[in-house]
């Protein structure tokens, strides 16, 4: 998922000319205790203590892996038994040196590199592909610290939907990501050989890009929005007092079928522009801008669930679900998250909010993907998508995954739904899938009642690594 970009984005890209005082205390002192090459990198050894945490201290170090990538180690000052365990992270879309995985793991006794790579990543024409390079990259590293005897591939949000590309591509190689039925494939020239990891874990992963899509709005017009297809006018459901909404069946199927339209048509033309630019009279001879007015960027998009609880509620199946009272009962879970869709409404006609500007390739590539007549997301379900014909699509890179994977969700966020579909996709014999209950997508409590959510989710991921004979 596409999270906001921050100004802290530019500190790894330019990291030797920044100036130390703009910087944080905590990645100010890991910054200044390496720039040296990979290969250059001695057993770590300055130990910057901000812990403890859950009675662990742990130390941060910079690492510089190439020209444009750079990670983070976060690493227990005393080395136990779980430091045979290190992760790599990573996100397409933010600074993700404070994720609170790296604490959080490393507080119990795991090392953990989260890396920012810094290539095309601040460019809007940068391709998932590119990523994958750089947690390559991170395995290799955490391969070679003494002691270190499994790795596992890390991701949260958008880093989880890169996180089953990667587990794809490193199993089967660029085909993974290539052939007939991708509307844009991959370019593979720098995915060859990617360093294998020993499992992987998505934490709270939406679907790629599908994503975008479910936040297109169908009654957006070039005149004016379309009355009978807006789902914030009371006539179709929606209350504007208590800002929830109770769709009929009727304005479901059409609100779908409104939004496929408005899918179609993008890609109709993003695929005659490219077009036009292979024949050279495009605007540049490479790409050209685009923007897309009828999508939103990030999880403030026009969904129909963000107002109706109803639709993507709940399960399918009865799962491992993390309760506050410290039970982990096997049940049919539901979300438990509270209408959201004033923020869409609020921000239609925002520039940031309700419209991607992208670039032809880039849209083709990344949020482009095929869709039937039967679309629709309902209680439990996703119906009517096409998941093979994008490369950026969980479901489809799952399938090619054979190492233990984990799959856990947010209970106070609408993935519930879309996590287990990547998990029943998942070719992993050893998979599971948990919610935790009460936790948003930034793993927080979305109500008192739900007692310490980030802890709860990270004893988890704790105990499911290592659990004995799983590696």
């Amino acid at each position: 998922m596409a999270r906001p970009v921050t100004r802290v984005k530019d500190w790894g890209h330019h990291m030797l000319r920044a100036k130390i005082s703009k910087i944080p205390l905590l990645l100010a002192a890991a910054l200044c205790a390496s720039v040296l090459p990979l290969q250059s990198q001695p057993a770590p050894r300055d130990r910057q203590e901000i812990g403890p945490i859950e009675g662990v201290s742990f130390h941060t170090r910079y690492i510089r892996l190439g020209a444009d990538t750079g990670g983070l180690l976060y690493e227990p000052n005393v080395l136990g038994p779980k430091a045979r365990f290190a992760m790599v992270q990573t996100h397409p879309s933010s600074n993700n040196f404070s994720n609170p995985s790296g604490r959080e793991m490393a507080s119990r006794g795991y090392r953990v590199l989260l890396i920012d790579y810094h290539g095309r990543d601040l460019a809007p024409e940068a391709m998932m592909e590119d990523y994958l390079p750089s947690l390559s990259q991170g395995i290799g590293y955490l391969r070679s610290l003494p002691g270190v005897e499994h790795v596992l591939v890390m991701g949260h949000s958008g880093g989880a939907s890169m996180t089953a590309l990667y587990g794809a591509v490193s199993t089967v190689g660029p085909s993974a990501c290539q052939g007939p039925d991708k509307i844009y494939p991959c370019n593979g020239k720098n995915i060859e050989h990617l360093q294998k990891a020993d499992g992987f874990i998505m934490l709270d992963s939406p679907l790629g890009a599908f994503e975008r899509m479910s936040g297109i709005d169908a009654a957006w017009t070039a005149h004016g929005r379309d009355p009978k297809l807006d789902m914030f006018n009371s006539a179709n459901g929606y209350n504007d007092t208590t800002k929830e909404a109770k769709y009929s069946p009727d304005f479901i199927k059409r609100y779908y079928a409104g939004q496929r339209a408005h899918h179609m048509a993008n890609m109709a033309h993003a695929a005659a522009r490219l077009k036009a630019i292979e024949a050279g009279k495009g605007m540049f001879d490479d790409d050209e801008l685009l923007q897309i007015r009828d999508m939103g960027p990030n999880i403030i998009g026009a969904r129909l669930f963000e107002a109706d609880l109803s639709l993507a509620h709940h399960t399918k199946e009865p799962h491992i679900i993390l309760k506050a009272d410290g039970t982990q009962p096997v049940e049919i879970a539901e979300s438990v998250r509270p209408a959201q869709a004033q923020e869409a409404f609020e921000g239609l006609r925002k520039l940031n909010v309700m419209s991607v500007n992208t670039t032809v390739r880039h849209f083709l590539a990344t949020f482009a993907l095929r869709t039937t007549a039967d679309y629709a997301i309902t209680d439990n379900d996703i119906t009517g998508v096409d998941w093979h014909s994008a490369y950026n699509s969980p479901p489809s890179n799952a399938e090619k995954i054979s190492a233990p994977a984990l799959v856990l969700s947010n209970g106070c966020m609408y993935l519930i739904v879309p996590d287990e579909i990547i998990y029943n996709h998942l070719g992993s014999k050893d998979k599971t899938y948990v919610v935790n209950e009460g936790s948003t997508h930034g793993f927080t409590p979305c109500a008192p009642k739900y007692g310490d959510t980030v802890k709860r989710i990270f004893d988890y991921v704790d105990s499911w690594i290592s659990k004995p004979g799983r590696f």
